[in-house]
């Protein structure tokens, strides 16, 4: 699996239209153009190889994958609307604080929970 994401069959195409186009630009008599290609092609079929296996849903980089990212950041801050009910919690403020489930549950601000007739919390749906 490639570490990093390549654009996919998409980007292929365009490398290899991109890699016609300087075949029919070049002068056949002048080296240095002709090493210069032959280094694009080879550059070009190097990333083929690598596009060959490549599946845009393993990918860290695809902007579907850092949207859904952070979405998921931003419910995991909120505590997925749900109370807060164990915390890290200090008895005295020089006492080490230790994880204990909370009188009253919370949310992630600290204030207090809204709880139904029979005290247990009311969950958004």
């Amino acid at each position: 699996m490639a570490s990093k994401w390549t654009g996919g069959s998409q980007a292929a195409k365009e490398d290899q239209t991109k890699l016609e186009e300087f075949e029919k630009r070049i002068n056949p008599d002048d080296k240095e153009q002709a090493s210069l290609l032959e280094e694009m092609k080879q550059h070009t079929k190097r990333l083929a190889d690598m596009r060959k296996h490549e599946d845009p849903r393993l990918s860290f980089c695809t902007p579907e994958f850092r949207e859904s990212q952070r979405i998921f950041t931003d419910n995991f801050k909120k505590n997925f609307g749900k109370p807060v009910e164990w915390g890290l919690v200090k008895k005295y403020p020089w006492s080490t604080p230790t994880l204990q489930k909370l009188d009253v549950p919370v949310d992630v601000q600290g204030n207090p929970w809204p709880l139904d007739e029979k005290g247990k919390p009311i969950l958004k749906d």
